[in-house]
């Protein structure tokens, strides 16, 4: 018995999420179909001006599509930002899962410290082994997180 992890340390890691019976099969899977548009009863104009990229959108369904190309290997990489959240582990499991469901040769790589870890190239390719010792635990220890902020052109660039 391994005694460096607690009994409920070893409960957490047996958890698997529920998914939606599309996401279950895998996401290679997916094909998203557009429905009606969609207005609001209320607030038109307010939702408007604060949504305008999105206001009066189709409504998107997700179902599974058995007939779609298998997908080529791709590389990920993801940046936590602001505070802890009680999930930010799960995020970057399900994402890690996501990928691997997708093409097994996918790389997901966590930049460290949050966008400084961008900037200044420092990351960390996440493996099995890694995302598996902090699911199901919550925080943002896995890669760190920061409040820096990307905002100049030569960030951006």
């Amino acid at each position: 018995m391994d005694h460096s992890v607690s009994a409920l340390q070893r409960e957490r890691a047996q958890y698997r999420p529920q998914l939606p019976a599309a996401l279950a099969a895998g996401g290679a899977r997916l094909q998203a179909s557009q429905g009606q548009a969609m207005l609001p009863d209320t607030d038109r104009p307010e939702l408007k001006v604060t949504f305008p990229a999105t206001y009066g959108g189709p409504l998107l369904t997700f179902d599974s599509a058995a007939t779609l190309a298998a997908p080529a290997a791709i590389t990920v990489g993801v940046i936590l930002s602001g505070g802890q959240a009680p999930g930010g582990h799960n995020v970057i499991a399900g994402l890690f899962d996501g990928l691997k469901s997708l093409h097994r040769d996918n790389r997901l790589f966590g930049f460290l410290g949050g966008p400084r870890g961008l900037l200044e190239r420092n990351y960390t390719e996440l493996t099995a082994d890694i995302v598996d010792a902090y699911r199901n635990t919550g925080g943002f220890d896995i890669i760190g997180s920061g409040r820096d902020k990307i905002e100049t052109a030569e960030q951006v660039a």
